[in-house]
């Protein structure tokens, strides 16, 4: 049975930046010590730093970032910080982390250790040449269930898993909120996949910018959902990027979405409502050609959605990608920042 596939990355609720923004703050505990070291990003960029030994940060944010603030420190519960539109200053307290060791009641079965991880590498990493050449450098930090009743297979990690990308040459912090596959029967196949669809935050580090990882890197951003959504606001198609399809047809984009500039940094799209919808569920369906060659679908399950510059795109659980570009994982992954 071919794969459908939801993906998306956790957006909490976001505020988007509209000016050039300074963020510093202190982290501390519940005893108000100083946290040294502490884990201070925004997410899904190569934006970040840590904390001082009085626990001191500062950061200048670009404009036009729809994102939030991720402050960790080992032993303690992550902070999730919304990003004002204003420079600010934040005093954060972490939690001291309960270890009441959140174990999983893993009911027995005939998949191996093994066997589960293999699929979780499949589809979180991928299996082209990008996905194939990441190693997650403390995979022993993953545990996993498995539904038999529904068939569902979840994965967990309590640490950021720290992948090595040596395909585009970066180190990412991923701290993996959800990660759920659904079987159609009793299988820890890829191929009996009917729907998958992970979440979480992630800190990238360039470990080298040759030009060989700059072409690369290039690669894997063209036909990118990054790239497809910064294309639509700059509504800009054409055969060598992308087409948009209605059924078999070629269609006219200007007659299904509706983009106004609310600013130089946020971009509301409206989808209009197309006639075969209401059977399906979906406000509307595309397919979705690049470079005429790639072909995938969108499908919309909201007619209201917003993007910045950056692509960064809010209602990520009511857009669903299929086809071409759902093979573009972890390791085809690029900081949101990406080449602007």
């Amino acid at each position: 049975m071919k794969a459908n596939w939801v993906l998306f990355f956790l957006l909490l609720k976001s505020i988007f930046c509209f000016s050039q923004i300074e963020i510093e703050g202190w982290v501390s505990n519940t005893n108000k010590e100083p946290l040294f070291g502490a884990s201070v990003y925004v997410d899904g960029t190569t934006i970040g730093t840590t904390t001082d030994d009085k626990g001191y940060f500062k950061l200048l944010l670009s404009s036009s970032m729809n994102s939030i603030l991720v402050v960790s420190y080992f032993g303690y519960t992550t902070s999730y910080q919304n990003i004002k539109n204003e420079s600010n200053l934040l005093y954060i307290t972490l939690n001291e982390e309960v270890k009441a060791l959140k174990e999983v009641v893993v009911q027995r079965n005939q998949f191996t250790r093994a066997e589960m991880l293999k699929l979780f590498k499949e589809q979180f990493l991928g299996t082209n040449t990008a996905g194939s050449n990441c190693v997650i450098e403390n995979e022993d930090e993953l545990y996993f269930d498995y539904d038999k009743k529904n068939f569902v297979f979840k994965a967990y990690a309590d640490k950021p898993l720290v992948i090595k990308n040596n395909y585009l040459n970066y180190k990412i912090q991923f701290q993996l909120i959800d990660f759920e596959c659904q079987f159609y029967k009793l299988s820890i196949k890829s191929l009996d996949i009917i729907n998958a669809l992970y979440a979480g935050t992630s800190f990238f580090t360039e470990i080298n910018n040759d030009s060989k990882y700059t072409k690369r890197r290039k690669k894997s951003y063209e036909g990118s959902s990054l790239h497809f959504f910064r294309n639509l606001i700059a509504k800009q198609w054409n055969k060598k990027e992308f087409l948009l399809f209605e059924g078999s047809f070629m269609t006219s984009p200007d007659t299904h979405f509706e983009i106004s500039n609310q600013s130089n940094a946020l971009y509301k799209i409206k989808v209009a409502q197309q006639k075969k919808s209401a059977k399906n569920n979906f406000v509307a369906e595309f397919s979705i050609l690049f470079n005429n060659k790639e072909q995938s679908k969108i499908s919309f399950f909201t007619d209201t959605f917003y993007v910045d510059r950056f692509g960064q795109f809010t209602d990520y659980d009511k857009i669903y990608f299929s086809g071409d570009i759902t093979t573009r994982k972890i390791g085809d992954l690029l900081p949101t920042n990406y080449g602007l």
